[in-house]
């Protein structure tokens, strides 16, 4: 089978050969798997920052929207807040009022009473 040293050599560089070819194959299978698993990792990365795109736009445009409702509304607060200050207001004018007819007629009839036992 083998008549020379160079029969050797040919069959050992064509055994070579074969088995490089083989790890070349394996490795090249593999670096294929590992590209489809980072395309699909890739993918899926793209579709929640597509969403989360998504949301960002809706809560957006819901903000938008909203903020003519808020300034009615911070309208509508301040208009309940002066309404019950002066509301507030007025109970304690009319208070006063109360308090100072009282101490009026309270002046008079200390006063009456003063007059009465002074005249004794």
């Amino acid at each position: 089978m083998f008549e020379t040293s160079r029969d050797i050599l040919n069959m050992s560089i064509s055994i070579s050969v074969v088995v490089l070819v083989i790890f070349l194959c394996v490795a090249l299978y593999y670096l294929i798997a590992n590209l489809k698993r980072i395309n699909k990792i890739s993918q899926q990365i793209e579709g929640g920052v597509d969403k989360i795109n998504n949301l960002v736009d809706l809560i957006k445009s819901k903000i938008k929207q909203s903020s003519s409702y808020l300034f009615l509304l911070s309208n509508l607060i301040d208009k309940a807040v002066d309404f019950f200050n002066k509301k507030k207001e007025d109970r304690r004018e009319e208070r006063f009022k109360e308090d100072s007819e009282n101490s009026n007629d309270n002046e008079t009839k200390f006063k009456k009473k003063n007059t009465k036992k002074s005249k004794k």
